[in-house]
Order: structure tokens, then C-alpha cells, then sequence
């Protein structure tokens, strides 16, 4: 095993977890084109970041979703994700 894999498997989720958000801003994302909408766990997903990360991104209202009732669960368009993601 490498050293990365060594150090990797000394990390717990939490661990993990931060080091997806400080990798996402340099990793490409993936894009089908598609203004489909998703959960909070997809939305999360594609940005690269923890689930906890996009929970305080739309407590702050920094990133663009929608909800069918308020307090009710949020939906993301991959579209607007994107955008959202290039202008920050």
C-alpha cells in the first residue's frame, strides 16, 4: 500500500469529509447538461462537498435551491449548481 493509501485509511468521515470540501474547488465537475432536480445527498454529490456543507450554504441562502413548503426538504437544479459553482 502507498504512503496516500496508508494515510487515507487512518481518516475517519469527518476527516474525509473536509478533506472533499477543501479538494472540490480543484476537481472537475461533472456535467451532463441536464436542468434535472435533485436531493440535497445528489446535489451534494455532484458540488463534491459534505452533505452538513450544503445544509449551511442554503441556511445562508448562498446557493440556489427551492422548497415545496418552507422548513421542507430542498431541491437543486444540476443546472443552477453549476452555474452557481463557476461564479463563486
Amino acid at each position: 500500500m502507498s504512503d496516500v493509501g496508508r494515510l487515507l485509511e487512518q481518516l475517519d468521515d469527518g476527516d474525509l469529509e473536509r478533506l472533499a470540501e477543501r479538494l472540490a474547488p480543484y476537481l472537475p465537475l461533472k456535467t451532463d447538461g441536464s436542468g434535472e432536480w435533485v436531493d440535497s445527498k445528489a446535489a451534494a454529490a455532484h458540488l463534491g462537498i459534505s452533505i452538513h456543507a450544503l445544509h449551511r450554504l442554503t441556511a445562508e441562502r448562498s446557493i440556489p435551491f427551492s422548497q415545496l413548503a418552507p422548513g421542507g426538504r430542498c431541491y437543486f437544479k444540476r443546472s443552477e449548481l453549476d452555474r452557481w459553482r463557476t461564479e463563486e
